[in-house]
């Protein structure tokens, strides 16, 4: 390793470059460390692609000077039990010779580690030992107050949030309530509050004039929040503005579902629902939309999360309807740089969507005066330099 240069390295992410907001925040910390000086690699056991979904990607590479390895050899998913497991076998073997290759080489400085799995966690808290490096926790959730799980899962959760957590050198929890709940279970470990990041250069694009259309953009498993959304549309009772959903994760018979539900739910198609999309289109989607919503619930959960897509709507310049849930305190005042419903109620969220059609100028004010905001304090070229020397106050491999 070339002398004073840190090699930080993420363990636990199948799906580099292209997944969802677990893997967009892998790639802007690394480009933030990256920025600040570091080298970084993001190894993958194994790949989870479909034949031609990315045929560019090859099983090593550089990406937006990122390097990354998929130590099975192959990005993508094989068909059939047998392959499939043996593809895992041989991912988890690779990444073990790799490991101790960066060993051999004193090219490891700390590992960073976002997966939730225990069989996984375990793994590289093993690896942590056995090549003497210490290994960071991406903290962004209390998995153990998550709905709708199975018992496998509960069982998974509750031993990873009550008891393994402490076995981590440190942490990078993103919220208050993470801070909190981190400093309790491993009172003498370091951590860094690390906010949601944003690169705000791939939203600095020209808009063009569409049609005017609220936009929200969520998890299928959220389908609390989603219902919530389709009742605020409903009582806004206007033809002035659409509702577009953009909804990811769900199988196929799922989004049906979504879809018959909207359209028995509404005349005259007044929501679109978009599923799949390609990262340029949802930030057009983002970038023309009279205003975008994030509603939070009152929940553990919710209080303990800082979702991702917040700092991508700021970059928008559009103004952003949420509620006064955890972070958003932190950071936003109502009428100035974001809508804050005083709660998750129908009512209270609906009057925010109300103001923005009677008020557009004010509303892109509050957009602009986010976006602001935005850039202060989750650009992630800001919070390099945070990273790096959080990482030096670590324990030193010998």
């Amino acid at each position: 390793m070339k002398e004073g240069v840190k090699h930080v390295v993420f363990l636990g992410e199948t799906r580099f470059p292209y997944g969802l907001a677990s893997v967009q925040r892998l790639i802007l910390m690394s480009k933030a460390l990256l920025y600040a000086g570091a080298k970084v690699t993001v190894i993958c056991r194994k790949g989870g692609w479909n034949e031609n979904q990315y045929p560019e990607i090859d099983y090593k590479g550089v990406y937006e000077g990122i390097n990354y390895i998929y130590t099975s050899k192959s990005v993508l998913k094989p068909k059939g039990f047998l392959k499939r497991n043996i593809n895992k076998l041989k991912g988890i073997y690779g990444e073990y010779k790799y490991i101790k290759n960066l060993r051999a080489r004193n090219d490891i400085s700390v590992a960073i580690v976002s997966n939730r799995k225990l069989v996984h966690v375990l793994r590289f808290l093993l690896y942590s030992k056995i090549f003497d490096f210490p290994v960071v926790t991406n903290l962004v959730e209390m998995a153990s107050a998550m709905d709708g799980r199975s018992t496998l899962t509960k069982i998974n959760d509750f031993f990873l949030d009550k008891w393994v957590y402490r076995f981590f050198d440190g942490a990078m929890p993103i919220s208050d309530k993470l801070v909190s709940y981190y400093s309790k279970t491993a009172p003498r470990k370091p951590y860094l509050k690390l906010p949601i990041l944003c690169d705000y250069e791939k939203f600095d694009l020209p808009k063009t004039s569409e049609a005017p259309y609220f936009l929200y953009c969520g998890s299928i498993n959220y389908m609390e929040v989603i219902e919530f959304i389709l009742e605020c549309y409903k009582a806004l009772d206007s033809t002035e503005a659409k509702m577009y959903m953009i909804v990811s994760g769900g199988t196929e018979r799922e989004t049906r579902e979504l879809q018959d539900k909207i359209n028995s739910r509404f005349k005259d198609e007044p929501v679109q629902l978009y599923t799949n999309i390609p990262y340029g289109k949802l930030v057009y989607l983002y970038n023309h939309a009279i205003a975008l919503l994030i509603p939070l619930r009152p929940t553990l959960q919710d209080t303990s999360r800082f979702p991702h897509k917040i700092g991508e709507y700021l970059a928008s310049g559009n103004p952003v309807i949420t509620t006064n849930v955890g972070e958003i305190k932190n950071y936003f005042q109502d009428k100035e740089t974001a809508l804050v419903a005083n709660a998750f109620d129908i009512a209270d969220f609906t009057e925010q969507m109300k103001f923005v059609l009677k008020e557009p100028r004010r509303a892109k004010e509050i957009g602009k005066n986010g976006k602001k905001l935005g850039l202060s304090n989750f650009d992630y070229h800001i919070h390099g330099s945070r990273m790096m020397e959080f990482i030096d106050k670590l324990p030193v491999s010998k």
